[in-house]
């Protein structure tokens, strides 16, 4: 009924009205609609509440995102400065938050949705919003976002931050323009972290390589990156020009190294202002100089350079190893130097796939290069050529169940050395345990996967379990289950309990194959 009904009847009754004429006027013209209205909306929230994707919240929330005056309710906003008491109603109820959601994608510029998703973002439910192409048009929401999404990425390691990579890729590279500001946003945190910026920079990089596989526009990912590096895009530059064409193609040209060389350097030693050293830590900048630096030890491609443009190669990729600061007076000469004649001595004299007795005589120099990070890395890849070559000889050749190989030995200690290369060591650690070694019987090519795991377990000890763990995971299937038992047996013994959950999970459900397949 109306709300003024009962006073009406008062007022008419208090005239001389008929109480008959009344109770008729009610009877006939009551159609109930108030209760059938509060009845139907009890039916409604209890089935919102019951289910988020029934048939009649779909409905309704259709004819909602169909009818909805975004005009009107941003007048009704801007008089009140409050969210609508619906939408108050609403936001507690995920099934309506998503019609929120949706309103809030088909009218993107609207004020009242935007104080909408701000409070939704204010009341923790920030993780619904990540996939919600409008959140970043709301800058105060858009970086609600990303502090939550950084949070959690905080506790992450070396060894699982792709995994936890997930939520902030699906957050910042929806478009373009979140993605330079979420980058921009990385690079401002890393530059005031300085030297322990490392795990930023890998955030960064991991963010990169999925613009790139997305969008398949380099030139688009070049350009961002030149422009957060502190380059002007599009002018004469040509140190500019030439990271762009390395960027690009993946492969440092002679040319392009050498107009590094001396804007780098000449800016060293002219006591000039330096260009900005971050667009040469970058790793798709420094792994293609890094390549042909050195590439000729472990490939095929024989060294033709002159050593003059050999040492510009070397000594730019010095400079990004050293030179950690803007600031000219903290950088060390002497040390960039040094490291440069660390480099020449390690590519004159270390021997290219030798004989065993020449390997061994080596080892002494080998273990003074390991010491440092980027003289370990080459001596890594020397190593997985020197056991992977010709369908890997050396096992074949060499290859005692009673005696652990050298060079097994070496990737062990350069991992324990140098902790973020345990990804590589991995990674050759896993070529020898997939080989097929043509001379060996089965029951040798068990044997030197036995061995191999007995490597593989000291990465488990050296806090790299979860990639290795599921690497086994997904080899199980076509993996002999004597091995699976024998890997499980060799981790648990490099552990002690109690387990964290990430690492007993996938060992339950490896454990759980093997006694399945015994």
């Amino acid at each position: 009924m109306e709300p003024t009904t009962v006073a009406f009847v008062d007022q008419y009754l208090e005239a001389g009205g008929a109480p008959f004429n009344i109770m008729n006027l009610l009877t006939t013209s009551y159609q109930g609609l108030a209760a059938m209205s509060n009845m139907v909306e009890h039916d409604i929230l209890q089935e919102a509440r019951a289910s988020d994707s029934s048939p009649a919240i779909e409905a309704i929330s259709r004819k909602i995102v169909e009818r909805f005056n975004a005009g009107a309710a941003d007048a009704e906003f801007e008089k009140s400065q409050k969210l609508p008491g619906y939408i108050e109603e609403m936001i507690p109820h995920k099934a309506w938050r998503k019609t929120i959601y949706r309103l809030s994608d088909q009218n993107p510029k609207s004020a009242m949705l935007s104080a909408a998703l701000q409070r939704i973002a204010d009341e923790g439910y920030q993780a619904e919003m990540t996939s919600l192409s409008s959140a970043s048009l709301h800058t105060h929401v858009f970086y609600s976002l990303l502090v939550e999404c950084f949070e959690k990425l905080a506790p992450a390691t070396d060894e699982n931050i792709k995994e936890r990579m997930a939520e902030l890729i699906n957050t910042a590279c929806r478009s373009e323009h979140t993605y330079f500001m979420a980058l921009y946003i990385l690079s401002q945190v890393r530059h005031r972290l300085g030297i322990d910026a490392e795990s930023v920079r890998r955030i960064e990089q991991e963010l990169e390589m999925f613009m790139l596989e997305k969008y398949d526009r380099p030139q688009l990912a070049v350009n961002f990156r030149l422009l957060i590096d502190g380059f002007t895009v599009g002018s004469d530059d040509r140190i500019a020009n030439s990271l762009a064409a390395i960027f690009q193609s993946a492969y440092a040209s002679t040319g392009d190294v050498t107009t590094l060389y001396k804007g780098y350097h000449g800016a060293l030693v002219g006591d000039r202002r330096l260009p900005p050293l971050d667009a040469i830590r970058n790793e798709r900048i420094l792994n293609p100089i890094f390549e042909e630096a050195f590439g000729h030890i472990w490939g095929e491609s024989v060294l033709d350079r002159s050593p003059e443009i050999t040492h510009r190669y070397m000594w730019l990729i010095a400079c990004a190893c050293q030179c950690t600061s803007e600031d000219q007076k903290q950088i060390d000469k002497d040390q960039l130097d040094s490291l440069v004649a660390q480099m020449h001595d390690l590519d004159s004299n270390l021997p290219r796939r030798p004989i065993l007795t020449t390997f061994n005589s080596a080892i002494p120099k080998v273990l003074e290069w390991i010491n440092v990070p980027v003289l370990a890395r080459v001596v890594l890849f020397w190593l997985r050529d020197y056991l992977s070559y010709d369908n890997f000889t050396f096992y074949s050749t060499y290859f005692q169940r009673s005696e652990i190989p050298t060079p097994l030995l070496l990737l062990e200690e350069i991992g324990y050395r140098h902790p973020l290369l345990k990804p590589l060591v991995f990674e050759t650690y896993k070529d020898s345990f997939e080989s097929k070694v043509p001379e060996f019987t089965p029951e040798k090519q068990i044997n030197l996967q036995k061995m191999v795991i007995n490597r593989i377990a000291t990465l488990i000890q050296l806090n790299y379990a979860l990639p290795v763990i599921h690497y086994f995971l997904n080899k199980a299937e076509v993996t002999d289950e004597g091995i699976v038992a024998y890997f499980i047996y060799r981790s648990l013994n490099q552990l002690e309990g109690p387990y964290p959950e990430e690492f007993y999970s996938p060992m339950l459900v490896l454990i759980k194959h093997a006694i399945d397949a015994i």
